[in-house]
């Protein structure tokens, strides 16, 4: 399963690691965490980031 989340403001997204009392931040931290892959898509305005996760059945 893929997930894209599109952002229309320049540069390239950065995996952070901020400090414990820092509010901003670890979204892209929290997903390259838990995804089992991910990239990042220049699009001719902003950017899109995919995000995969294997599926598993019960």
């Amino acid at each position: 399963m893929w997930i894209e989340v599109r952002d229309s403001g320049p540069g390239e997204p950065e995996v952070q690691c901020p400090e414990p009392h820092v509010e901003r931040g670890r979204g892209l931290w929290l997903v390259t965490a838990v995804a089992d892959a991910f990239e990042i898509r220049d699009n001719r305005v902003g950017k899109s980031m995919w995000v995969g996760f294997t599926l598993v059945e019960k």
